[in-house]
């Protein structure tokens, strides 16, 4: 439960492989000690996100010896494994980065809605702002994401429960080793610095850094032929 000073007592991140979500949990502002359970893809609250069964088993588990306070959801793949074809690599980003992910939100927001508190963050993604030629696959699952966490927002108002996005863009972490940096890169610590900040704004979406919110602004309205040349990398 929370304390006296609303820190959370009870935190689950939902993808303990995530350098991002890490990261933010390292940079909570806390006045105690919370219990910290971490799901992956082993240990004792192992997940295999793509079953729907192993989704529901987990979320009963975490909340059987008590209530959450904060749940982070940070899983995610790129959808660019080079051992699969490009129409594996897009259903596993699908069934990840979508299905997986917006059911455990689901199941996760109904549990808190039921003890009247709690907040979840949900890492979305810059990519989720327009269909851009190297990642549109990637970008249509953030985008789906994205989308699903606002409106539920809007639906748990007064509940006790609140959504609250991240959309980050270009971070360098285990996931984007190898790949160019493009401008306004940031690192994982910046970024836990923002998740941090998100948690406990009072605003619904978070960029990180900042500056994004204006740069997604303008992609929106350029035409096409100028937006596909600027992103082409």
């Amino acid at each position: 439960m929370l304390n006296g000073f609303k820190s959370p007592g009870r935190i689950a991140l939902i993808g303990s492989e995530s350098d991002i979500g890490k990261s933010i949990i390292s940079q909570l502002p806390t006045t105690n000690s919370p219990e910290v359970i971490l799901v992956g893809r082993s240990g004792e609250y192992a997940l295999d996100v793509t079953e729907k069964s192993a989704r529901e088993k987990m979320v009963e588990k975490l909340f059987a010896t008590g209530d959450l306070d904060l749940v982070i959801i940070a899983v995610g793949v790129l959808g660019t494994d080079q051992a699969m074809s490009a129409a594996d690599n897009l259903v596993a980003a699908m069934e990840v980065n979508y299905v997986g992910t917006v059911h455990i939100l689901k199941l996760i927001s109904d549990r808190m809605t039921s003890q009247a508190h709690g907040t979840i963050l949900v890492i979305s993604s810059f990519a989720q702002n327009r269909p851009r030629d190297d990642n549109f696959g990637y970008g249509s699952t953030k985008a789906g994401l994205d989308f699903y966490a606002r409106g539920l927002a809007a639906q748990l108002k007064g509940s006790g429960v609140r959504i609250r996005i991240l959309r980050p863009g270009f971070v360098k972490s285990k996931m984007t080793i190898g790949m160019a940096n493009p401008p306004m890169t940031i690192s994982t610590d910046e970024c836990g610095r923002y998740g941090a900040v998100a948690i406990k704004s009072r605003k619904l979406v978070t960029w990180a850094p900042s500056q994004l919110k204006y740069v997604a602004l303008i992609f929106k309205v350029l035409p096409l032929p100028v937006f596909r040349k600027i992103t082409q990398r």
